[in-house]
C-alpha cells in the first residue's frame, strides 16, 4: 500500500489516475495528500510530462504526482485492459482527461468499469463536456482561459499577454476532487457509484462566481481594473525596484493610515479623495499621486511604516521569497526531500492543520513503472484470496522502468 495513507482521513479510499498533464494528476494528488493510495496508471512511455523539456523527470510532474505509485499498462493490449479491469475491482475512483470518446474508443469506457465495480467514482475531466458544439475541440489551459472570461480578467487591455500559472487546470482539478469527494460520501451511502463529468469550461465559469453574479444581478461587465479599484488595491515600486501592495478595502481608517504613512495627511481633504466613491471613481489620480512617494523608500521600509499604522500591506514576493517568508516556514507547509537519486524534491502539505497539526507529505513522485509489480502482485493476492483465477503476471506484458 502507499505510504501517504497512514492515520490519514482518506487511507481506505483507492484511486486509478490515468490523467495526463495537469488536472486529471491535480485532482489525484489532492486526494493522495489526504491519504488515498493514488495509482498513476501510465502508457508505456510515460506522462507526457514527466521529462517535458528536460529530460529527466520535471518540476511539473513532480509537483502533480507526488504520493503516487505508478504502474505501465498499455491499454491498446487485450492483457493490459484485463488488468485495468482487474485494479477496478479493486478501486473506488478512476480520474481521467482524456477527450470524449477515447475512453470508450479504448473499451475502457463507463459502461465497462461499471461491469467490473458498480460502486466506482468514475471522474471524465474534459474541456468542454461530452456533448456540445465545442466538445470535439482541442482544449487546453489558454483555451479555457478564453472561452470562460477569465482571461479577460488577467490581461491588461493595453498589453494582452498571458501571464502567470496554469490556472485553468490546477482550478478544474480542484473542482474535479471536491466533486470526487462528495460522489464518494454518496457511494458509501447508496453503494452506488457515479460517473462525474467535469469541464474546464464549467469549472471556471464556476470558480468566476463574483463575476458572473455582477454581469446577471447588476448589469455590470467585470473588467480586468474593477475589482481592485472597488477595494482600493494598488501595487506601488519602491526605490529598490521591488513592489508593495496595498489594501484599503472600505474602512476609512485604512485610508486614515495611509495618508499618515506617507505624510500626506492633505490628501485627506481633498475632495477628489473625500469619500471611498470618490476614490474609486480617481483611482489612477491617486495612484499617480502616491507612486513618486513609494519611490523614495525601500519596500520593507515601507511594509515597516504602513505596518505600524495598520495599513493591510504586502510585500510583492517571489516564490522563492514566499517559500522563506516566516509565516510560511511557521505554517510548516513545505519542506524539501534531498532524494539521492533526483535530487531536491519538495515535500507540499494541504493548507490544513488537522486537529492543530500539519498533515504528513505524501511520499516523492515515482519513476515510471516504479510499483508495477508491487501492485500487481497486491491485485493478483486479492483475486486468488476470494477464489478467482491465479496471478496474472505471467501472462501480462508490462514494460517497466
Amino acid at each position: 500500500m502507499s505510504e501517504a495513507g497512514n492515520g490519514l482521513p482518506l487511507r481506505d479510499v483507492r484511486v486509478l489516475d490515468l490523467g495526463q498533464y495537469i488536472s486529471g494528476p491535480c485532482a489525484a494528488v489532492l486526494l493522495a495528500e489526504m491519504g488515498a493510495d493514488v495509482i498513476k496508471i501510465e502508457p508505456v512511455q510515460g506522462d507526457p510530462f514527466r521529462k517535458w523539456e528536460t529530460g529527466k523527470m520535471s518540476a511539473t510532474f513532480v509537483a502533480f504526482n507526488r504520493g503516487k505509485r505508478s504502474v505501465v499498462l498499455d491499454l491498446k493490449s487485450d492483457e493490459a485492459r484485463e488488468r485495468l479491469f482487474d485494479l477496478v475491482g479493486t478501486a473506488d475512483v478512476l480520474i481521467e482527461n482524456f477527450r470524449p470518446g477515447v475512453m470508450d474508443r479504448l473499451g475502457i469506457g463507463s459502461a465497462a468499469l461499471r461491469r467490473h465495480n458498480p460502486r466506482l467514482v468514475h471522474c471524465s475531466i474534459t474541456g468542454f463536456g461530452s456533448s456540445g458544439p465545442y466538445a470535439g475541440m482541442p482544449a487546453y489551459d489558454g483555451v479555457a482561459l478564453g472561452y470562460s472570461g477569465l482571461a479577460g480578467l488577467l490581461l491588461d487591455p493595453d498589453d494582452p499577454r498571458l501571464r502567470g500559472p496554469a490556472l485553468a487546470d490546477a482550478i478544474t482539478g480542484h473542482s474535479a476532487a471536491f466533486s470526487i469527494l462528495a460522489a464518494l460520501l454518496d457511494s458509501r451511502r447508496s453503494e452506488e457509484g457515479a460517473y462525474l463529468e467535469v469541464s474546464m469550461l464549467g469549472a471556471l465559469v464556476h470558480f468566476l462566481h463574483s463575476a458572473v453574479s455582477k454581469k446577471i444581478v447588476e448589469g455590470r461587465e467585470e473588467t480586468p481594473y474593477l475589482r481592485p479599484h472597488s477595494s482600493q488595491a494598488y501595487v506601488f515600486i519602491a526605490r529598490d525596484q521591488r513592489s508593495v501592495l496595498i489594501h484599503l478595502s472600505s474602512p476609512p481608517k485604512f485610508w486614515e493610515g495611509l495618508c499618515r504613512a506617507v505624510a500626506r495627511p492633505d490628501l485627506l481633504s481633498d475632495p477628489r479623495f473625500a469619500r471611498r466613491s470618490d476614490r474609486q471613481r480617481n483611482y489612477e489620480v491617486l495612484r499617480a499621486e502616491l507612486a513618486p512617494v513609494f519611490a523614495t523608500r525601500d519596500r520593507d521600509e515601507w511594509l515597516d511604516v504602513l505596518q505600524a499604522d495598520q495599513v493591510p500591506c504586502a510585500p510583492v514576493n517571489t516564490v522563492g521569497e514566499a517559500l522563506d517568508d516566516e509565516q510560511m516556514r511557521h505554517l510548516a507547509l513545505i519542506d524539501v526531500l534531498d532524494d539521492p537519486e533526483l535530487g531536491p524534491l519538495p515535500r507540499i502539505r494541504p493548507p490544513v492543520h488537522w486537529n492543530g497539526a500539519p498533515l504528513q507529505p505524501v511520499a516523492r513522485a515515482p519513476q515510471l513503472g516504479e510499483h508495477t509489480q508491487e501492485v500487481l502482485a497486491e491485485v493478483a493476492s486479492r483475486l486468488t484470496g476470494d477464489g478467482g483465477r491465479d496471478s496474472p503476471e505471467a501472462d501480462l506484458e508490462v514494460v517497466e522502468a
